[in-house]
């Protein structure tokens, strides 16, 4: 289906929900266990060396990590019922549970590391199954591989001369851009913060969650006065 419009809300979403899980993965990495929570390619392949290698206790905790990253997107598809973005949604449920989330793992991350993680990846679950696709464009907000391979096939569809839509493409750089940049911010910060650094993505994801909100009434009261 032709991506012919990409509204401001969906740009800034997909934005801003990529930013807070490139900052979420690196300071998953910066802790003690260097631990990628917003995606679970390398968790698996790990869990596959430690089965083999037959390291219980590490086979256990990754097992718990994939797990935990799978709740999250129960939860989502339980509030939410469609991967697919629609203005309307009840986004500011699963916004408002990845906030809660992160505060536990900041809350736990000193006493329980292991456990205090587990709740990243609930959260981190959550944001990457609230929306899928849109219009045909697949959306994927906490991992990168399905983005930069839509932009390489775009680049190689281009170059043989067939019709690329550009809304499809800047979707994806506005993903791209918003994790970099999440990493960046994530890693300039936690030097000076250190584990209070998970609080600006917590903090960032209820402030995503209220301006839905806000922006969802006023709509529907516009609508109402029309």
């Amino acid at each position: 289906m032709p991506l012919q419009r990409l509204p401001n809300w969906i740009q800034l979403g997909a934005f801003f929900l990529a930013l807070n899980a490139g900052m979420v993965n690196v300071l998953g990495l910066f802790t003690v266990l260097h631990q990628s929570v917003s995606h679970m390619t390398g968790n698996v392949s790990m869990l596959a060396m430690s089965l083999l290698d037959w390291q219980p206790e590490h086979f256990i905790y990754l097992s718990l990590v994939v797990l935990c990253f799978v709740i999250g997107s129960f939860y989502s598809g339980l509030i939410l019922g469609n991967g697919r973005v629609a203005f309307g949604r009840r986004y500011g449920l699963p916004l408002s549970l990845v906030a809660i989330f992160l505060l536990h793992t900041w809350l736990l991350l000193p006493y329980f590391p292991r456990y205090g993680l587990l709740w990243a990846c609930v959260a981190m679950g959550v944001q990457n199954a609230m929306v899928s696709h849109y219009k045909g464009a697949i959306i994927r907000t906490t991992h990168l591989s399905g983005v930069l391979t839509d932009i390489g096939l775009a680049l190689g569809y281009k170059a043989r001369g067939l019709n690329v839509e550009k809304r499809r493409i800047f979707l994806h750089l506005l993903i791209f851009m918003g994790f970099l940049c999440g990493g960046l911010i994530a890693s300039l910060l936690y030097p000076y913060l250190n584990l209070q650094t998970f609080l600006i993505p917590a903090a960032l994801s209820l402030i995503m969650s209220l301006a839905y909100w806000i922006f969802y009434f006023r709509s529907s009261s516009n609508s109402n006065l029309d």
